[in-house]
């Protein structure tokens, strides 16, 4: 299983709406889209007062060889400092550009492609530009990570991203063109958890690792710090949610979804409603078949070195939990 296609000349440009900075597995989706697709394009979502997180997808970026790649800073959201563990590590070094519209505009106009939409985060980027430019709608094709209907760890609750701007997620649910979600249901489980003692976090922590892993590295810790000062009797993880929302985007067969009709309340929980919005769900993970994926994505182990490699800076790692490996 590959996303060649995505490398090809003449592929679909695909966009990573994301709020990189907090939970690791946003990093990690942006490391593989650096490796698996040609006409990569990056929207944060949930930004920061200084727009942080634009300006630390640059610099990830750059420092994987893909200088090539517009960042757009997305919309704010009340509190969204609050959730950027990766405070102090990137100064702003270029203006942020804040022209989500017009950049996403230029995209659908000079293609005959669709363009291939990972929803990582809020949905209030899309929200807008499907406002604006409702004509865009049959060619933008939404995979969303997010939502659940028959079960989920709170169910007094919808699931973060939704929750974060109902009103938007809302909005894209009715208006997007057969707009996907990878539902938590399925993917927040232990076999999609990187921990503290996973082969992962060795791999991008280890003393030799190359530099472009720091801020990788980085994010890993402060988040694995992060969670178990949130929750101390539990195992810091993080599940990769975001990872296999790309695959999914990218056609790699590991999710199966099927249709549901669904409506959507204020708070963004979803129910069953043969009067709601046509939508489509996963209902099945091929948990084995998208771990695969991912190792073969990424250079997860010391044999495996990244292109352009030099060695890395050191700094503190939290080491403390334990978990299922990553494999």
């Amino acid at each position: 299983m590959n996303a060649a296609p995505y490398l090809a000349p003449d592929s679909p440009t695909v966009v990573l709406d994301t709020d990189l900075g907090h939970d690791l597995d946003d990093m990690l989706t942006l490391w593989a889209g650096t490796r698996l697709v040609r006409h990569l394009g990056v929207i944060t979502t949930d930004e920061t007062e200084d727009y942080q997180r634009a300006h630390l997808a640059r610099k990830v970026l750059n420092s994987h060889g893909r200088p090539d790649v517009p960042v757009i800073a997305g919309r704010r959201l009340p509190g969204a400092d609050q959730r950027f563990v990766m405070g102090g590590l990137v100064q702003p070094t270029w203006p942020a550009c804040t022209d989500v519209l017009g950049y996403v505009s230029a995209i659908c106009e000079k293609s005959t492609h669709p363009v291939i939409w990972v929803g990582m985060g809020p949905a209030s980027n899309l929200a807008d530009v499907l406002t604006a430019r409702p004509d865009l709608c049959p060619q933008i094709r939404l995979t969303m990570m997010g939502g659940w209907l028959d079960r989920y760890r709170n169910p007094d609750r919808a699931s973060h991203n939704p929750r974060m701007d109902p009103a938007a997620f809302d909005l894209v649910m009715r208006t997007a063109h057969k707009p996907r979600l990878v539902m938590s249901s399925h993917t927040n489980v232990d076999e999609l958890a990187v921990t503290p003692t996973s082969d992962l976090y060795a791999c991008v922590t280890r003393p030799n690792a190359p530099a472009e892993l720091d801020l990788i590295a980085q994010n890993a810790s402060r988040w694995f710090a992060y969670r178990a000062r949130r929750a101390p009797q539990a195992v810091p993880s993080s599940w990769m949610n975001d990872p296999l929302t790309l695959a999914a985007a990218l056609d790699v067969p590991v999710v199966e979804f099927v249709p549901e009709t669904v409506r959507i309340e204020a708070d963004a929980r979803m129910n069953r409603d043969p009067g709601g919005y046509p939508i489509q769900v996963s209902a099945e993970v091929d948990y084995s078949g998208f771990l695969s994926w991912l190792t073969a994505a990424l250079p997860l182990t010391a044999k495996h070195t990244c292109p352009h490699s030099k060695p890395r800076s050191t700094h503190t790692i939290d080491t403390t939990g334990k978990g299922m490996p990553f494999v």
